[in-house]
């Protein structure tokens, strides 16, 4: 049977139709778009801007936060992104809170927790007024669990012990705070109180850069018990109450990429002004250590993303250089020179490489490899084996590496018939205008770096 649909009908289906799709794109309007990432040119390389150092856009991070920076254990500085802006740092400030703590107080140390830890807010361990806690557990919670309420008893505990005289131990801890920042080489960085709170009742003027909590967090690496304590996956902590009894406290851990991709710990951190941040330490097989922060991500999703998009930059453009770069061969090994004879007019002595495997890892975007040869010049018999001088790279006028030289083969020094000769031959060299030995010669070659990112010597 069929059935006639009327007008009324249509216009019906219409309406329904209409207000789906309004509804729809309302749904749509309201979710929240996540931020997309950023390439800059203008981000320094080594002290340099990728536009200045020639870095294609290709070859630079993808990040979404406004402050970046990434150093290697030694302090070398290879990315930074607005790391010199004064900025709200959160709880990244709890890094020169337990510094502190570990460099005056023992992890034994009792700490005991006042009225104003108990009652921080915020994001806590639910310490309670009266409650007493070894250091270690206090620091625990305080780098594992972001507590406020640890940081307060940390700081009143640590100083007192800076100060035993002094009738504000609270003040004294925030004072040595920012003395200790000042020796480490911060430049603008002011320290109000030992969590990063920047709101309810704790507006200031606290604040720090990238550079500068980048600075105190590698120093806290140093620490054995930092390194430790900062990389734990506790997930609860011992507390005796004021009555004496024993209790257990549940933690969470913050750090939400712990032992992802390399992690070996990290603080974060997150107010309304300094929105989402995170300070933190990486180590690869064969890559080295290196230490991360990113300040000013709206969500907790692109802090983590930008750390791990950072790390894994860096880790990328690691080019693991053969010390050793020539097709030419002797003796089926790698022949890298030709050196002089001087007893001879027509003689070299070739030249390998000590370690003809010999390579060295180095950072590809700092530019492009130096190659210098050192040849030594042969007198008399010429042993296979005797030291021939050595090969050296630097980059960015900085050395990164050298393999040593040997002789590949021997020369015996000429007989006397041979060295009369010889004079002969030099004679008539002198008159023609040529050179009376024969001169060395070099067949290995500086590599790209870019060319050998990621190469394996396996393969």
């Amino acid at each position: 049977m069929l059935l006639k649909r009327t007008s009324t009908d249509c216009r019906t289906v219409t309406l329904r139709i209409l207000a789906l799709s309004l509804a729809t794109a309302l749904a749509i309007a309201a979710s929240p778009v996540p931020a997309l990432g950023e390439v800059r040119t203008s981000d320094i390389i080594l002290g340099k801007t990728a536009e200045e150092r020639g870095i294609d856009a290709s070859e630079l991070p993808d990040l979404v936060c406004p402050h970046a920076m990434l150093m290697t254990q030694d302090g070398t500085v290879l990315f930074e992104r607005d790391a010199d802006a004064p900025i709200r740092i959160a709880s990244t400030t709890k890094v020169m809170t337990a510094l502190l703590a570990l460099e005056n107080c023992e992890l034994t140390d009792i700490v005991t927790v006042d009225h104003a830890a108990a009652t921080v807010g915020e994001s806590n361990v639910k310490l309670q007024e009266g409650d007493t806690l070894t250091m270690e557990e206090a620091l625990t919670g305080l780098m594992v669990h972001s507590g406020n309420d640890a940081a307060m008893a940390i700081a009143t505990t640590v100083g007192a012990h800076i100060d035993p005289s002094s009738n504000n131990p609270f003040q004294t801890f925030v004072d040595a705070m920012n003395k200790r920042a000042q020796e480490l080489g911060c430049t603008d960085t002011l320290f109000e109180n030992p969590h990063g709170l920047d709101f309810n009742g704790w507006e200031g003027d606290l604040h720090s850069t990238a550079r500068d909590i980048l600075t105190i967090y590698a120093a806290a690496m140093k620490n054995d018990d930092f390194r430790r304590i900062n990389n734990s996956d506790r997930t609860d902590m011992h507390v005796t109450s004021a009555d004496g009894t024993e209790r257990t406290v549940e933690l969470t851990v913050r750090n939400e990429i712990q032992g992802q991709q390399g992690n070996i710990g990290g603080k974060t951190g997150s107010t309304y002004e300094a929105k989402r941040c995170f300070v933190g330490a990486f180590s690869r097989e064969n890559g080295g250590e290196v230490y991360v922060a990113v300040f000013g991500d709206e969500t907790s999703e692109e802090r983590f993303g930008d750390t791990l998009a950072l790390a894994n930059w860096y880790y990328d453009h690691l080019a693991e250089i053969p010390l050793v770069n020539t097709n030419a061969t002797y003796g089926g090994k790698p022949l890298v020179a030709e050196a002089t004879c001087l007893d001879w007019t027509d003689k070299t002595v070739r030249v390998t490489a000590d370690n003809p495997d010999a390579t060295v890892s180095v950072f590809s975007l700092a530019g492009p490899l130096e190659q210098s040869v050192d040849l030594k010049d042969y007198s008399g018999t010429v042993k296979r084996g005797a030291s021939a001088g050595a090969v050296t790279y630097t980059q960015d006028g900085v050395e990164v590496g050298s393999v040593e030289l040997v002789t590949a083969e021997p020369v015996e020094e000429p007989t006397l018939f041979d060295s009369l000769m010889i004079q002969f031959d030099r004679l008539i060299r002198f008159f023609k205008g040529e050179p009376s030995t024969a001169e060395s010669s070099v067949y290995c070659e500086a590599p790209d770096p870019l060319a050998c990112d990621n190469w394996n010597p396996e393969e």
